[in-house]
């Protein structure tokens, strides 16, 4: 595999408008804009003179006319583009704004865009476009089918993407690298709630009247909020992977036209998608910082971004203020919030999504808090945003809180700074290591070692009495 080490900043383009890119006089019409934005600037010349590049932008950046363009511009000179997306959702939205850039061009079948799948190949192709390249490359599945797309393909390559893949790009050029900061504008509040509270933290800070997309780590959690908030009158719509195809496009259009106000959806499914005027963004689930920077991108101009962060995300959130906002801050939220709705009735529904996303957990690898957090976490106070808001009931919860940590410290075996403090949610990277560790309530690995060898034992003993 030929790796590119280190990325390589080309020059400005000079000239600052598409005018200067020597287009066809039909698609240069047919753009709307009259000056592209920086990463456009940087990377339709290099893709029309043929070489191959990675693209790095943020979200909302304009990635998607980079490509399009050259693929038009291409297939005006009877050259053929295989356009690669993650999802059919973003091939819907990229084949509407292809339509707009085509009028009165005949491409003649030139321009392919499809999902990763069995059926196509590359080898006929005088360009390959891959959006959103991390995702495809990291989710095996979509990595299986993509690389068999492409075996053999030797033409020219374009990835884009808001982040760069964990392992490097073969056969690439060049890699052109925006800063890919999350905008200033945006207003961050991350709030720390037990996990079994979080749908009444969500009730709460919920405002029918914003544009709100909500974000969730599987479809069993999208399923659970739409049934919440749709009996509290909310009108929400969702998108998971696995729905029907003509159900995920008619919940997307109603979204962007307007007709609900509140998209409830997975990163799988919501991933590239261009929605314009978005007013908040919700992490139902948190993320990693990588994954952040996509969710937060799509808040356009002055937004918010919510987070929910539990305890089994903790690390994400440390590892988010560190790479993206160093001086955000996170607090608890005022418990008579957290006990205003009374969600009994959906608890089949808080389960199942529950098993869902414990079984999510297995694909994050080591889920654990480093030692040194374990302090930060029992110095969470109310949030700036409710400090007037908080109760007696809130007091009591903090000082127990303490309480319980200065005893399980006592107990613990894990008081070492150097070692890992593991939480009740931790799964081993490798499946077939054993599920025996220290756990974040001070039980011995020795203890819970003798506890499994004795439990036949015990078993055998109650059968006896019966």
């Amino acid at each position: 595999m030929a790796v590119k080490a280190e990325s390589t900043e080309l020059k400005r383009v000079k000239g600052g408008s598409f005018r200067t890119m020597n287009l066809d006089s039909r698609l240069y019409h047919n753009i709307a804009f009259e000056n592209p934005t920086p990463i456009q600037r940087k990377t339709i010349p290099e893709i029309l003179i043929g070489r191959s590049i990675v693209g790095i932008g943020r979200t909302g950046s304009g990635k998607t006319l980079c490509y399009l363009i050259p693929a038009v511009q291409g297939a005006i000179e009877n050259k053929r583009c295989l356009i690669i997306l993650p999802t059919r959702e973003l091939v819907f939205q990229t084949k509407r704004i292809l339509k707009m850039l085509s009028r009165k061009i005949n491409l003649d079948g030139r321009v392919e865009i499809t999902t990763p799948n069995e059926n196509t190949h590359a080898k006929d192709r005088d360009m390959v476009v891959v959006d959103e390249f991390d995702r495809i490359l990291e989710e095996r599945s979509l990595r299986e089918r993509f690389e068999r797309m492409v075996e053999g393909y030797e033409g020219q390559r374009v990835y884009f993407s808001a982040t760069l893949p964990n392992e490097p790009i073969k056969d690439i050029e060049t890699i052109i690298r925006l800063e890919s900061r999350i905008p200033e504008a945006i207003e961050h509040f991350f709030y720390y709630v037990p996990s079994e509270s979080k749908e009444n933290a969500l009730l709460s800070v919920l405002d029918r009247s914003l544009k709100t997309i909500i974000f969730a780590s599987t479809k069993y959690g999208v399923v659970l909020l739409l049934e919440i908030l749709n009996d509290m009158g909310f009108g929400a719509l969702g998108i998971y992977s696995g729905m029907d195809e003509d159900a995920r496009k008619c919940h997307f259009d109603a979204f962007v036209e307007g007709r609900t106000m509140i998209l409830i959806v997975t990163d799988v499914a919501a991933r590239g998608l261009d929605i314009p005027h978005l007013d908040v963004s919700i992490s139902y689930d948190l993320c990693d910082e990588k994954t952040f920077v996509h969710r937060v991108g799509r808040v356009r101009e002055i937004g918010k971004n919510i987070s929910f962060v539990t305890y089994s995300d903790v690390f994400h959130f440390f590892n988010i203020r560190e790479t993206h906002l160093p001086e955000v801050e996170i607090g608890l939220m005022p418990q008579d919030l957290l006990d205003k709705f009374d969600l009994s009735k959906f608890r089949y529904s808080k389960e199942r999504a529950a098993r869902g996303y414990q079984r999510c957990l297995k694909f994050r690898g080591k889920v654990c808090v480093p030692s040194e957090f374990k302090g930060a976490i029992d110095q969470f106070k109310i949030h700036s945003r409710f400090a007037n808001k908080e109760t007696l009931a809130d007091q009591i919860k903090r000082l127990r809180s303490r309480k319980t940590m200065k005893t399980v410290d006592e107990k613990a075996t894990f008081n070492d700074p150097g070692k890992e403090y593991k939480d009740k949610y931790y799964i081993p990277y490798n499946l077939k290591e054993t599920i025996t560790h220290t756990s974040a309530f001070g039980i011995n690995r020795d203890d819970y070692v003798r506890e499994k060898k004795e439990e036949p034992y015990r078993k055998r003993r109650c059968k006896n009495n019966k």
